[in-house]
């Protein structure tokens, strides 16, 4: 454990960050926007500047700004980090929100290695409102109707596989919608993941290659395949039985 200094709307406090021994990781948040004690829209988002600086790993460390929810959370809404990182420093901003009316009274900076295991976790108070939108609730609408065509794994299941290997989910889709669907495959396991965004959106019929990686053993035996809106609402949701084997 170690003290780290957040620094945001012109206050500064102190907490405690969980932090592997693997890493010398820092990270402070200098810049909310809006600042804390905000209301917003259903579907606006927080941003925050997030100063960071490593040594090490040697290796990309990925940085995640999260509510203290689980991932595949519906009506939650946080940014992926796809940035080519190395040892240094600087600064990124990231942006996570509610997509239903809530109060949010913490936010999560979070940091994982490249065996997609968390090196760090800082937990910092904040104070948000979010109230309902019509528009918003309107643009939750889109898409659906939307399905989820085929679901087709490489390597296929069953499979033995080592720690950090990337699976690759083709996801066939008939997709419905205005402003385009964004398919997304996560697996359900409380181990050390991570999955590539919903970044891609895409409309008509087709299939889009996704992709994520369990960085240590473990057994997966579903993996949750889902269509999301821009609204961030999911239009279809498949639960498909797996038997990935990750070893040593």
């Amino acid at each position: 454990m170690f003290a780290a200094t957040v620094l945001a709307a012109g206050a500064q406090a102190t907490e405690q960050a969980t932090k592997s021994p693997s890493t010398d990781l820092s990270l402070a948040i200098v810049r909310f926007d809006p600042p804390s004690g905000s209301t917003l829209k259903v579907g606006q988002t927080i941003a925050a500047t997030i100063a960071w600086r490593y040594s090490k790993p040697a290796t990309r460390v990925p940085i995640w700004l999260k509510l203290e929810l689980p991932d595949a959370a519906p009506d939650y809404m946080y940014e992926g980090d796809s940035g080519d990182r190395a040892p240094g420093e600087g600064r990124v901003r990231r942006h996570v929100g509610l997509g239903k009316p809530g109060h949010v009274d913490t936010v999560v900076l979070v940091a994982k290695d490249s065996s997609s295991r968390e090196i760090y976790r800082l937990r910092v108070p904040v104070d948000y409102t979010f109230v309902a939108d019509a528009a918003h609730e309107a643009e939750r609408q889109d898409g659906l109707g939307s399905r989820i065509t085929s679901v087709a794994f490489d390597p296929p299941s069953p499979a033995h596989l080592a720690p950090g290997a990337r699976v690759v989910v083709h996801i066939g889709y008939d997709a419905k919608s205005a402003h385009g669907v964004r398919p997304v495959a996560i697996p359900v396991t409380p181990c050390a993941m991570t999955y590539n965004g919903a970044a891609t959106a895409v409309d008509g019929q087709g299939r889009l290659a996704q992709f994520f990686t369990v960085g240590v053993p473990c057994a997966v035996r579903q993996v949750r395949v889902q269509l999301f809106n821009d609204a961030g609402a999911a239009v279809d949701d498949r639960l498909v039985d797996v038997d990935l084997n990750y070893g040593r």
